[in-house]
């Protein structure tokens, strides 16, 4: 996962963590609660189009992630990290199929 580069400087100063998509998952969720942990994340927030199931909403608060609905998802994290963004706290804004991959649940055997 080349979510944060170990040796980059830049890179480590990201506290929030935003990604976007369609739709959110129990999958999804427990992989963006795993980046959360390893890279020490303050904040992920996920900003989805489709409103996600109790099962995956109860999964986020567990796992300490904020869910948003948007229609237009990615320019609405767009619109959060302008927001969020400070010189002490980056925010970096990722698809939510670069976060959590799903290529493992797309095996057809």
């Amino acid at each position: 996962m080349a979510l944060f580069k170990k040796s980059s400087k830049k890179e480590q100063d990201h506290k929030i963590l935003i990604a976007y998509g369609d739709a959110l998952g129990i999958f999804d969720v427990w992989q963006l609660g795993k980046v959360k942990k390893k890279f020490s994340l303050e904040k992920t927030i996920v900003v989805i189009k489709k409103n996600p199931t109790e099962k995956v909403i109860e999964e986020a608060e567990k796992n300490g992630l904020e869910v948003k609905i948007s229609e237009k998802p990615k320019e609405y994290a767009e619109k959060l990290k302008d927001e969020l963004q400070t010189s002490e706290k980056k925010v970096g804004v990722k698809k939510l199929e670069e976060v959590a991959d799903r290529s493992i649940m797309q095996d057809p055997c």
